[in-house]
């Protein structure tokens, strides 16, 4: 796949999908429509000025218009295409070419699911040879094995209905005790062991490798300072909706029922994406290859969170308001998902530590931000105890859960007005909000391996009773 045939091909079908006429394109960026035609047959090359110039036009960043970002994905593609499981020799380079041209969202959701497919291949191969080798499990089970077996004998003389003193029955119920909570602690060993295994050995997926380089630091001041200069180029003391508009050479079509703050983040997302911002570019050096397309969109949303509620106001409001959600987000025009960003990505510079998890209405997770530490492990939150599942719009459902390790958190919930999405902030169990649950609610991996037997939540049975 050359460069021009990927950039002609993809002005084309980005500029037809938008509704926009060739001779609009090119008088906006200053070519006749013939040469604009040129280009889009693959007759003429293109770059520099002109590129960026069409690029903003489009909405198109310069990777995915220079085919940086398609030969990536035609690499994975024809890496499917040869794999002797999925592929086939009927599937060829250049219908490959047409195929992520015409439809690059199939295309990138193609390779993503081939990704999966590989990754679950090597992490079963490698988990299956470590279960073969790996001596601290072999000790482990031998360990667990033996004081089972012990346990078992001492259980059986309690059971035993011949007459047993007092004094020699407290005594093998401190054996049973003592036995017991060897096993408890070897079996918590254990499941610490497989966590490790599984976190070294699991690769990780594009977004997660995003997720995890824009948090390894603090990028909290370069996303302010790229903001801030974006607001003062919109022009001090302006309405910022207004604004907005007038700095848009093609403002994004805008559903006539949303509401004031719901505009601002959508057109403040396309001011930053037709912006010139170096700070991303810096930001993302050294981000892995695969990462880079979803690096690029959550570093533009950040900064456009920033231009809506910088951080100096959302460190003010959460100051005033003692951090009372609620009221932050009833101050903030009830746009609940941009303060829940902004607390999550602002905790290096005085927020609460938070980790931010947003999921769809199925429950699957679309994003995963600020304190990432203090998330589950697993990307997936398929225990049905979590308050996100339950978290209805206008309100924050907070509560602490428990962790498969004992570990406490806090969090609050909240879904978004359509129903179609929940945040979660997720804190240290010492963080200091109000719970409307003062039992914990202990959450588990997901029901076929949580060791919660009593859950009246359980879906199905655990194969660690079975």
């Amino acid at each position: 796949m050359s460069s021009r045939s990927v950039i002609g091909l993809k002005i084309r079908e980005t500029r037809r999908a938008q509704g926009i006429r060739q001779n609009d394109l090119a008088g906006r960026v200053g070519i006749s429509p013939s040469y604009l035609n040129l280009i889009e047959r693959n007759k003429r090359a293109i770059g520099g000025a002109l590129l960026a110039a069409i690029g903003r036009e489009l909405s198109l960043s310069i990777d995915s218009l220079d085919g940086t970002t398609e030969r990536r994905l035609r690499d994975q593609l024809l890496t499917l295409a040869e794999d002797e499981t999925v592929g086939s020799q009927d599937l060829r380079s250049g219908d490959i070419d047409s195929f992520i041209a015409r439809h690059p969202a199939w295309a990138r959701a193609l390779a993503r699911i081939y990704g999966a497919l590989a990754a679950a291949q090597a992490e079963i191969e490698a988990l299956s040879d470590r279960l073969t080798h790996d001596p601290v499990l072999a000790e482990a089970m031998h360990t667990m094995l033996t004081e089972i077996t012990a346990l078992r004998s001492t259980a059986e003389i309690l059971s035993d209905p011949a007459e047993i003193l007092p004094q020699q029955r407290r005594r093998f119920e401190r054996i049973v005790d003592e036995q017991s909570s060897r096993l408890a602690r070897t079996a918590t060993s254990l499941a610490a062991h497989f966590d490790r295994i599984s976190e070294n050995r699991r690769p990780r997926t594009a977004i997660e490798e995003a997720e995890n380089h824009l948090s390894g630091s603090d990028r909290t001041g370069a996303t302010e300072t790229a903001a801030q200069r974006l607001l003062t180029d919109l022009g001090e003391g302006r309405d910022l909706e207004a604004a907005l508009f007038a700095a848009l050479k093609r403002p994004p079509h805008l559903p006539v029922e949303w509401g004031r703050s719901k505009r601002i983040s959508s057109l403040s997302l396309a001011y930053v994406i037709q912006s010139e911002v170096p700070e991303i570019e810096r930001a993302l050096e050294h981000c892995p290859a695969p990462a880079l397309p979803f690096a690029t969109d959550l570093l533009s949303r950040r900064i456009a969170d920033a231009i809506c509620m910088p951080a100096e106001t959302l460190l003010h409001l959460g100051s005033r308001l003692s951090w009372d959600l609620d009221a932050m987000v009833r101050a903030a025009d009830g746009d609940g998902p941009l303060v829940f960003r902004r607390i999550a990505e602002l905790y290096q510079a005085g927020a609460p530590r938070a980790g931010l998890i947003s999921v769809d209405a199925s429950g699957a997770t679309l994003h995963r931000g600020g304190a990432l530490d203090l998330l589950p492990r697993s990307r997936q939150l398929d225990c049905p105890v979590w308050p996100l599942h339950r978290a209805r719009s206008g309100a924050v459902m907070r509560a602490k859960v428990v962790l498969p390790g004992g570990d406490g958190r806090q969090v609050a919930a909240r879904a978004h007005p359509d129903g179609m999405k929940v945040d979660m902030l997720v804190f240290a169990a010492d963080a200091g909000f109000a719970s409307e649950k003062k039992t914990p609610l202990a959450v588990g991996p997901g029901c076929r391996i949580c060791t919660h037997s009593e859950c009246a939540s359980r879906r199905e049975p655990s194969i660690i009773d079975t």
